[in-house]
C-alpha cells in the first residue's frame, strides 16, 4: 500500500541524504574513527539499489553510435514546443526538432506534444519530413479545428496496430501504445506521462527562495506539501493501472515516457520492477531529465521487458 507521509522524503531525500553520508564518511576517515566511518560505509552500501538506479556508473553518456541489430528509442517531453509563454517562436521549436534530428533515433516517444493542423507549427508534417518516416500515432488529450496537444510515437518501422489507455478523471495524463513491425518481430512501444506536480510560478519562486537561503517567510511550504502529496497518490494509482495493462501484453516491449518521479520513488520502482532500466545500464553520472530549477533529477525513464 502507498505511503501518502513518504511522498516527500520519496522526491528529495536519497540524493541528499547520500551526500551528507558522503561527507561524514570522508570526515571520519580524515579523523581516523574507523568504526564511525565503517558504519557510515555500512549505511550507503544498504542503499545500493537506490544508489544504481539514481547514480549512473557503466555508461558513456557522449556515445552516439548504434550498435549493429539495436533500435534506438527516445523519450521527449518537449512542453509544447514551447509555443506558450516567453519561448513562443518559431526557434523554439526548431531547435528541439534538431535534438531529436542530431539523436537520430528509430523511434520517438513524446510527451506534452503540440502541432497545429496547417502552417509552420505543423509538428507533424515537420517531423515526419525529418525523420524520414510515414509512421506514427498522435493521440490528442484536447483537441479542435486548428490544434491538437497530446502524446506521439513516431516510428521509423511499420505500425501493426495503436491504442491508447486513459487514465480517467486525471486530466491530460494517459499513455499510448503501437506495435511495431521491427524486421519481422512485434515489439510493443508504451508512452506514458504520469501526474505532475504542477507547481505555478509562486511555488518555484518559493523554491528558488530556498535555494538561495533567503530569509522570507516560508508561508508556501504547506501549499507545496499538499501538492506533492496528491501527485504521489495519482501517480501512484496510473502505475497501478499501466502494470495490469503491461502484465497482458504478449511480446516484448518497451515503456518510455515522463514519469514525474525520483528513482527512489514508488512509481518508479514499481513500473520498472522485472524491467531493464535503460539509465541502469548505460547511464553515466547523476540522472538528469528535467530542464528546469525543480526537481533537478531524473524524472524521464525507458525500460524494456527482459
Amino acid at each position: 500500500m502507498y505511503n501518502q507521509g513518504s511522498a516527500v522524503v520519496e522526491l528529495v531525500a536519497y540524493p541528499y541524504s547520500l551526500f551528507v553520508c558522503i561527507l561524514f564518511f570522508i570526515w571520519w576517515i580524515i579523523r581516523k574513527k574507523w568504526l564511525f566511518a565503517f558504519v557510515v560505509l555500512a549505511i550507503i552500501l544498504s542503499g545500493y539499489n537506490t544508489l544504481h538506479t539514481t547514480f549512473g556508473f557503466g555508461g558513456d553518456e557522449g556515445q552516439l553510435e548504434k550498435e549493429n541489430g539495436s533500435v534506438r528509442v527516445m523519450t521527449y517531453n518537449v512542453h509544447s514546443f514551447k509555443f506558450y509563454g516567453e519561448d513562443n517562436t518559431i526557434p523554439a521549436k526548431e531547435k528541439m526538432l534538431q535534438v531529436v534530428k542530431d539523436q537520430n533515433p528509430d523511434v520517438v516517444c513524446f510527451q506534452e506534444f503540440y502541432t497545429r493542423k496547417a502552417g509552420k507549427f505543423n509538428t507533424i508534417d515537420s517531423l515526419k519530413r525529418m525523420l524520414n518516416t510515414k509512421y506514427y500515432y498522435f493521440q490528442p488529450a484536447s483537441d479542435n479545428d486548428y490544434e491538437a496537444f497530446g502524446l506521439a510515437i513516431f516510428s521509423k518501422y511499420p505500425i501493426k496496430h495503436q491504442d491508447s489507455i486513459l487514465f480517467q478523471g486525471y486530466g491530460d495524463n494517459m499513455s499510448i501504445y503501437t506495435d511495431l513491425d521491427v524486421n519481422g518481430k512485434t515489439i510493443r512501444i508504451y508512452n506514458v506521462h504520469f501526474q505532475s506536480i504542477n507547481f505555478q510560478p509562486q511555488d518555484y519562486q518559493f523554491l528558488d527562495e530556498l535555494t538561495k537561503k533567503t530569509r522570507g517567510k516560508l508561508y508556501a511550504s504547506k501549499r507545496i506539501l499538499r501538492m506533492l502529496k496528491r501527485a504521489f497518490v495519482k501517480r501512484s494509482e496510473q502505475v497501478d493501472i499501466m502494470k495490469a495493462e503491461m502484465a497482458k501484453c504478449k511480446t516484448p516491449y518497451l515503456i518510455a515516457g515522463d514519469f514525474n518521479d525520483t528513482p527512489a520513488s514508488y512509481a518508479v520502482k514499481k513500473i520498472t520492477k522485472d524491467l531493464k532500466n535503460s539509465f541502469e545500464e548505460k547511464g553515466s553520472g547523476f540522472g538528469k531529465t528535467y530542464n528546469g530549477k525543480f526537481p533537478n533529477f531524473q524524472i524521464d525513464y525507458i525500460a524494456t521487458s527482459k
